[in-house]
C-alpha cells in the first residue's frame, strides 16, 4: 500500500519511474465502479470528493487563458491522483476508492467498451529502398538493415534510423522514402547528419548521400528538422531544401524548424525555432525569423507571416496534445492521425472550443472522458469510429 501511494504521488508530480507508472495504471484499471459495494458513510464521502473534483475541473476551464494553458485536463489518471490528495486530507483510509466521473458526464469507456482497444500510436514506419523493397522499421532489429552502394542504413539502439556513407565523393546516389502510418511517428538521421522527426501519416523522400550544390528532400505530412551545416570539398556551404508537394519550397543552411502540410489542414506552414529560413512558392517568397511562422493557404499564392507558438506547434514531437481554444475539428484531426480512428460530426459542433494539455500516451477513452467532462462536448464510440455531438 505504501509503495502504491508513493507511486501515485510521483505520478502526479511527473516523477514516476516506468515501473511506478505501470503500478499506478494497474491499480486504476483494476476497479469496476459499478460492482464495488461500500458502506453508506463511505459512499457519501466519495460523493463529496467527486463533487469537489468536478468543482476544480470547472474552475480550471473558467480560468484565464494563460492559467488554463498551464494545467492538464482532468483525465481519469489525474482525477485518481486528485482523489488521493483529497483522501489524504480526510485521513487516507479511502485510498483505494476509485474515482467516477460526475453523474451527468457518463464516461466514454463505460458507454462504449470497444474504445478501450484504441491504443496510442508509437514508433512505427516503413522504409522503402531504392529498388522498391520495404523494411518494417518497428519490427526490424538493431544494426545494419541495408547497404546501398557506399551507404549503410542502420537502426540505432534508440530505435531511430541513421545513414552512414563511406565517401560522398564516390558514393552512388539512390533515393529512399520513409513513411509513417496513422498511429506512427519516427526519427531519422540523414546522411549529412540532419535529424528529422516525422509525425503520423507523413513521408520523407531523400537521397542516400548528398552530392552536388544542394541537399534536397521532399516532405508530405509533418516533420521537425534540425539541419546540420554542411560544406562541399571546397568549403562552400551547401543549402538544405525541403520541397512540400507543389505548394512550398523551404531553403535553409543550418537551423531548426517545423513544417506541416497535411491534405486535411487548411494551409501549409513553416515555423522557425532557430536560424534563418526562406519559403517560396514560385509566386511569393518570405524570410522567416526565429519565433515566426509562415502559412500558405491551399489555393492561395501569398504567404501570411505571424508569431509561432512552439509549445503548441511542437507538442506532437514532445509527446503531447496541446490546445489553446482550439476548435473540436482541429483537435479531432490530430487524434484521428495518432489513434488511427475515423470521426463524424452530428449537429452544429463548429463552436466547440477546448484548451488543455494531454499526454499522447493516454488511451483515447481517457482523452474523450476528459473532453466530455468539460460539459462542452459529447462522444459516442463504435469500434474505431468516434461521433462528436453537442452536450445534452
Amino acid at each position: 500500500m505504501q509503495a502504491l501511494q508513493q507511486a501515485i504521488e510521483n505520478y502526479l508530480a511527473d516523477k514516476a519511474s516506468p515501473e511506478e507508472q505501470q503500478l499506478v495504471n494497474n491499480w486504476y484499471y483494476s476497479f469496476k465502479d459499478d460492482i464495488i459495494e461500500i458502506p453508506a458513510e463511505e459512499y457519501a464521502l466519495r460523493e463529496k470528493i467527486r463533487e469537489r473534483i468536478h468543482q476544480r475541473l470547472q474552475q480550471t476551464m473558467q480560468e484565464p487563458e494563460q492559467e488554463a494553458e498551464r494545467r492538464l485536463f482532468f483525465t481519469p489518471r489525474k482525477i485518481a491522483a486528485a482523489v488521493l490528495i483529497l483522501l489524504g486530507l480526510a485521513g487516507g483510509a479511502y485510498l483505494l476508492l476509485p474515482p467516477r466521473m460526475p453523474a451527468r458526464q457518463t464516461a466514454i469507456s463505460q458507454q462504449q467498451p470497444p474504445a478501450a482497444n484504441i491504443i496510442p500510436g508509437g514508433n512505427r514506419a516503413v522504409l522503402i529502398l531504392a529498388g522498391g523493397d520495404s523494411i518494417l522499421l518497428d519490427n526490424a532489429g538493431n544494426g545494419v538493415l541495408s547497404r546501398q552502394g557506399n551507404t549503410s542504413v542502420i537502426k540505432l539502439n534508440n530505435g531511430a534510423l541513421a545513414y552512414k556513407s563511406a565517401s560522398s565523393a564516390t558514393a552512388q546516389v539512390a533515393y529512399n522514402t520513409i513513411r509513417t502510418p496513422r498511429g506512427g511517428q519516427y526519427r531519422v538521421t540523414l546522411p549529412d547528419g540532419t535529424d528529422v522527426w516525422l509525425n503520423s501519416a507523413s513521408s520523407l523522400r531523400f537521397p542516400t548521400v548528398f552530392t552536388g550544390g544542394s541537399r534536397e528532400v521532399t516532405l508530405n505530412g509533418e516533420g521537425y528538422f534540425e539541419v546540420k551545416p554542411f560544406r562541399d570539398g571546397k568549403g562552400k556551404k551547401i543549402p538544405f531544401i525541403v520541397k512540400v508537394r507543389n505548394e512550398m519550397t523551404v531553403r535553409v543552411l543550418g537551423t531548426k524548424f517545423n513544417i506541416m502540410s497535411y491534405d486535411d489542414e487548411a494551409a501549409v506552414s513553416t515555423a522557425l525555432l532557430e536560424g534563418s529560413v526562406a519559403a517560396s512558392n514560385g509566386k511569393d517568397s518570405v524570410m522567416i525569423k526565429p519565433g515566426e511562422r509562415a502559412s500558405l493557404a491551399y489555393g492561395q499564392t501569398r504567404f501570411k507571416l505571424g508569431p509561432a507558438d512552439f509549445k503548441e506547434i511542437l507538442a506532437w514531437k514532445n509527446g503531447e496534445f496541446r490546445f489553446r481554444e482550439a476548435g473540436i475539428k482541429d483537435i479531432m484531426r490530430q487524434l484521428c492521425r495518432w489513434y488511427d480512428v475515423a470521426v463524424e460530426y452530428r449537429g452544429n459542433t463548429d463552436k466547440i472550443r477546448l484548451s488543455g494539455l494531454v499526454p499522447k500516451t493516454e488511451d483515447i477513452s481517457q482523452l474523450l472522458d476528459a473532453f466530455q467532462a468539460t460539459g462542452k462536448v459529447r462522444f459516442a464510440v463504435h469500434g474505431r469510429k468516434i461521433t462528436v455531438q453537442q452536450p445534452l
